[in-house]
């Protein structure tokens, strides 16, 4: 919980408005009060749950995972929490059940994704989780008080398939009041950063620099969720004007990437959630003052022609980007940056706390400036 920018954004902001704060996740590192999400088990509940995975037990899947969580823990403690803000789809139950013992407590869901079609490329994440997914959508989403997520094709998905208005909660960062473009040199910079997934085939954009000019470099700041397939890249890059860098902390990500010109992601729609990205590091292009060069990417195209800050190709291919790269000029490169420096408020999460502070005062826990409990998983 300590490295998800959006759920930092969120802990911000409550604790800026005077919310107290406890935290259930998988880790964190830090000060406020922790309970984790799920407790060692037994081999014979692992070979329990195992099976109930396999059979796509979905309901019998729940009960297990709430007698694994500090659901106990969390309902002894005290005072009574007054919100509940859970941000992944398996933690939802676990808010609605903690709602029984706090029954003055509002609960917000945040959907990072469509977690019932998160992994649809994969035949395994098919049979094992999205029944189980599908099920705590139908059966859990209807009992929260307030629902939001990230873009406007999953809000419309979401809306669909379960019936729900959802808020929307862009993926942007805090506005970087001291940036501006740095000037485009004879060298040409481009930064990819992000996770080492391979479903993101991050391959594509190394293969793009057999075809780019002598003019662009490619750095790549990755963090190795991966390592297997993070060694295939490194061994893949060699011989490339290609880099990899340290990442640093998700808070300096905007400042660290206005060192370059170019923000590159070209993301393939192997499942609906990557058609309907529009993640952190898009936005952080714009923080950091950077052009943008994307494949067409519904979400983040229509940002990008809207706001005139960068390139976007036709299709997802690597000799296509290179192409369109390889036309740019300076100018071109700069008037670009330039345009991402003019709605780099527009797009931070000044916008997203008016949203969140809507919504609190709909909920009746935000008048003026009322100390609360607040549950985030």
């Amino acid at each position: 919980m300590h490295a998800d920018p959006r759920v930092l954004r969120q802990m911000a902001f409550l604790e800026k408005l005077g919310f107290d704060i406890v935290l259930s996740g998988l880790e964190y590192e830090g000060n406020l009060p922790f309970f984790p999400l799920t407790k060692a088990k037994s081999p014979f509940f692992r070979a329990l749950k195992l099976g109930i995975m396999v059979a796509r037990l979905s309901k019998l899947r729940v009960k297990e995972f709430l007698l694994h969580s500090s659901l106990k823990e969390l309902n002894s403690y005290q005072p009574k929490f007054d919100l509940i803000l859970a941000n992944d789809a398996e933690t939802w139950p676990l808010a609605i059940e903690l709602k029984k013992n706090h029954p003055k407590a509002k609960v917000i869901f945040d959907a990072h994704e469509q977690y019932a079609k998160e992994f649809s490329d994969m035949i395994l994440w098919k049979w094992f989780h999205k029944r189980f997914v599908n099920y705590v959508c139908r059966h859990y989403i209807p009992k929260a008080d307030k629902f939001l997520t990230v873009c406007d094709g999953i809000a419309k998905d979401y809306a669909a398939d379960y019936d729900v208005k959802p808020y929307l909660i862009l993926n942007t960062p805090e506005y970087e009041e001291g940036l501006y473009p740095r000037e485009v040199g004879d060298t040409i910079q481009i930064i990819h950063h992000g996770i080492a997934n391979r479903s993101r085939k991050i391959e594509k954009m190394i293969q793009m620099m057999d075809f780019l000019d002598s003019r662009f470099v490619l750095k790549l700041m990755l963090v190795p969720t991966d390592p297997a397939y993070f060694g295939e890249l490194k061994t893949l890059a060699k011989g490339k004007a290609i880099e990899f860098l340290p990442p640093v902390p998700t808070q300096e990500i905007s400042s660290f990437i206005n060192a370059f010109d170019l923000g590159l992601f070209i993301l393939e729609p192997v499942n609906f959630n990557y058609a309907n990205a529009l993640p952190n590091k898009f936005f952080e292009f714009i923080q950091g003052r950077l052009a943008i060069a994307i494949g067409p990417s519904p979400e983040m195209e229509k940002i990008v022609v809207e706001e005139k800050n960068g390139i976007v190709t036709e299709t997802f291919e690597e000799q296509e980007m290179a192409a369109k790269l390889n036309a740019l000029t300076k100018e071109e490169i700069w008037e670009m940056k330039e345009n991402s420096h003019r709605v780099a408020k527009k797009y931070s999460n000044a916008q997203n706390e008016e949203v969140l502070r809507e919504i609190l005062i709909d909920l009746r826990l935000l008048t003026e400036r009322p100390v609360a409990q607040t549950a985030l998983t």
